[in-house]
């Protein structure tokens, strides 16, 4: 009797295991398959050297920071490639990548 209570016990403890693991998994490719990747162009308009900060405006008046002012001059275009961290609003989107793209 006893052994058939603590078979029955690890039986239970596997399959809710099995089942979190499962539910992990799922989640996180539920999760990934929702984050887009875009470009965007913005013009640079300010640097703060002591933070070593690069601060551009998009077409669409929004500024967006990234760091690394030594490559960069005053008019300069960068293209980014941005993440929006599977949110429709803009304001939570990731800079993940930075190229010169020409000058103004």
């Amino acid at each position: 009797m006893k052994a058939n209570i603590i078979l029955t016990t690890c039986v239970i403890v596997l399959f809710a295991f099995v089942v979190f693991v499962l539910g992990c998994f799922f989640w996180i490719i539920h999760k990934t398959e929702q984050i887009q990747l875009y470009p965007l162009t913005a013009i640079v308009m300010e640097f703060d050297y002591d933070n070593d900060l690069v601060t551009c405006i998009d077409g669409a008046d929004n500024f967006w920071s990234f760091h690394g002012v030594e490559d960069w001059h005053m008019g300069d275009f960068v293209s980014m490639i941005m993440s929006d961290n599977g949110t429709p609003t803009i304001y939570d989107d990731v800079i993940l990548q930075t190229e010169y793209a020409g000058y103004f």
